[in-house]
């Protein structure tokens, strides 16, 4: 018997690292890059729930003032995009994110000074500035240490562990909103800015050969991605149908609580199954993103899902409680099998239609797209989706997005500018 045991536990290790390599990006690069991407979105998942409550119960500031602060700075911030995306092409995407990270530990650390408007609103201008770079210096980033397949399965599976990390963050930021103390927020805050220095330390075993390669080519313009009409169209279809996440986090929370007969908590089981159809599937549903055409008809389906996820909404208020909560959770499945085809054919084209030397400032705009959905998602949904009980607005949104996926296909046939073309396109 004592003979025997080591071989089965042998055995169940064996299977548990055939599991994790099945799972788990490649040592090295790969994995590094993966460990930085988790410590950062799990302080994303501590500061999204609480800051808010931090500005107005800690700092003193009225909701209105931390709103416009939050809005005016999140317009600033979409100024610096491609700038900024321009310097990771220029001196490296590992340099200039490591130090954008800096940038927002010392900026994060230093909001626990404030107690008025005017420094709140420089410091979270700033913060969103570096925010808005680290993104396409992130995306750059992902495309100097993968190509192809590899960088699209990389790119997924740093989706998942956004998921995670979030999760994780939101899970403990729960223990400071339930002590509710000015010494609680604080030091979620101060945590929450240490997580920016933790992301950066994994980037340092990243060969510095893996970065200098993205350098861009000597005369390159700027801003030559919006003489790239195509990316720019590419750019716009998935703006629109990025939608789909204020959806998710603003529309819903309030369309069930104000306008079904559901019970509150199914807000929280919409969030957990969005969560976890993510995690389990977001690789599977990118396998093949690396190619143009393929990437684009996911798209298409992203937007007939979408389509499907708003009509079913649109039925949810006049059902009594229980049929309306499965009609949420249908909801919330439509709703994630779009996101997961959004995010696999966004991730495509947005690498594979970006020329080599110019990943940061193609990153840096591609963002632009999601950015301006956010900000005008709130406005947009209440005035669309929440005015009234008929559903007529998710119908109509439904449509936006259905026509936004059908018009992804058009997009990737139009030609680049010569002077972005891919080898591949310029024979």
């Amino acid at each position: 018997m004592s003979g025997r045991q080591p071989a089965a536990d042998d055995g169940g290790q064996a299977r548990l690292r055939r599991a994790a390599r099945a799972v788990l990006p490649a040592p090295g690069q790969h994995r590094l890059l993966a460990v930085s991407w988790l410590v950062k979105t799990v302080g994303s998942g501590l500061y999204l729930p609480t800051s808010t409550l931090y500005f107005t119960r800690v700092a003193g500031l009225p909701v209105p003032q931390v709103a416009t602060g939050l809005t005016v700075a999140g317009i600033v911030a979409l100024a610096g995009a491609v700038p900024l995306g321009g310097l990771a092409d220029r001196f490296g995407p590992r340099r200039v994110y490591a130090a954008l990270l800096a940038v927002q530990f010392t900026v994060m650390a230093a909001l626990v000074l404030v107690r008025g408007f005017p420094l709140f609103l420089g410091l979270i201008t700033l913060f969103l500035l570096a925010e808005q770079g680290s993104t396409a210096a992130r995306g750059a980033l992902v495309a100097t240490v993968g190509e192809g397949a590899e960088r699209i399965r990389l790119r997924a599976y740093l989706r998942v562990v956004t998921n995670v990390g979030i999760t994780v963050g939101a899970g403990l930021a729960a223990l400071a909103i339930q002590a509710d103390s000015r010494t609680a927020y604080t030091t979620l805050l101060l945590c929450t800015a240490l997580t920016y220095l933790g992301a950066a330390v994994p980037l340092r075993g990243l060969p510095r050969d893996a970065v200098a390669g993205a350098r861009a080519e000597r005369g390159a313009s700027a801003w030559s991605v919006l003489r790239d009409g195509r990316y720019v169209a590419v750019t716009a279809v998935c703006g629109v149908l990025s939608l789909q996440a204020p959806v998710l986090s603003f529309a819903v929370p309030v369309w069930v609580v104000d306008h079904t007969s559901a019970p509150p908590v199914l807000v929280s089981a919409v969030v957990v199954v969005n969560t976890v159809l993510v995690v389990l599937f977001q690789i599977r549903a990118s396998r093949g993103a690396e190619d143009d055409t393929r990437a684009a008809r996911l798209c298409r389906r992203a937007g007939l899902a979408l389509l499907l996820a708003c009509g079913v909404m649109a039925f949810t208020a006049a059902p009594p409680a229980w049929p309306a909560a499965g009609l949420l959770l249908l909801f919330a499945a439509l709703l994630t099998l779009g996101e997961l085809w959004l995010s696999a054919g966004s991730f495509g084209l947005s690498f594979s239609l970006a020329p080599d030397g110019a990943h940061g400032q193609y990153q840096g705009f591609f963002s632009l797209g999601r950015g301006a959905a956010t900000a005008v998602a709130p406005w947009l949904l209440a005035v669309l989706c929440l005015g009234d009980d008929t559903g007529r607005g998710w119908i109509l949104l439904g449509t936006v997005f259905a026509v936004a996926g059908l018009l992804a296909p058009l997009t990737v046939r139009r030609p680049a500018p010569p002077d972005t073309r891919r080898p591949a396109e310029a024979s």
